[in-house]
């Protein structure tokens, strides 16, 4: 295990936060409830970088795969930290956000930015993404609605 891996588990386990590891990857997997249902995150520690990819709890339908690609890319444009990604032959969808990692590791306080900014966006946007799927709602309306 690298002193990164390590100074991760010690952040989650100072903030009581239940999670799963898996020492021989590198990374972290925990659940949180979102206002809109579960909020899956993966965490990946490498020796320079620190990814977080949280999830819905669901997958994009394949019918719905293309508008919801669209909503994707209406959604990034201007996001500043982070970014969605939608797996089109499976139908993940992700927020993903990283920090470059140096010789100090960072303090819990940016910790706690990449691990929360990623289920903030995903409680933001599934609300749309979910009426664009089941409502037939227009994308660009549903979006611009999560933006309000």
């Amino acid at each position: 295990m690298s002193a990164q891996v390590d100074q991760f588990s010690a952040y989650l386990d100072r903030g009581g936060i239940n999670y799963e590891q898996d020492s021989e990857n590198n990374f972290f997997r925990m659940m949180f409830d979102g206002k809109h249902g579960d909020i899956r995150v993966l965490i990946v520690v490498e020796d320079a970088l620190i990814q977080a990819f949280s999830h819905p709890a669901n997958k994009i339908p394949e019918n719905n795969r293309r508008s919801i690609a669209e909503a994707v890319c209406r959604a990034n444009y201007g996001l500043k930290i982070g970014s969605f990604e939608l797996d089109m032959e499976d139908g993940e969808l992700r927020y993903q956000t990283s920090i470059p990692l140096s010789d100090d590791f960072p303090d819990d306080d940016v910790l706690d930015h990449i691990l929360y900014v990623g289920g903030a966006m995903v409680d933001r946007y599934v609300p749309a993404f979910l009426s664009i799927i089941y409502g037939n709602e227009d994308v660009k309306l549903a979006i611009e609605a999560a933006e309000l």
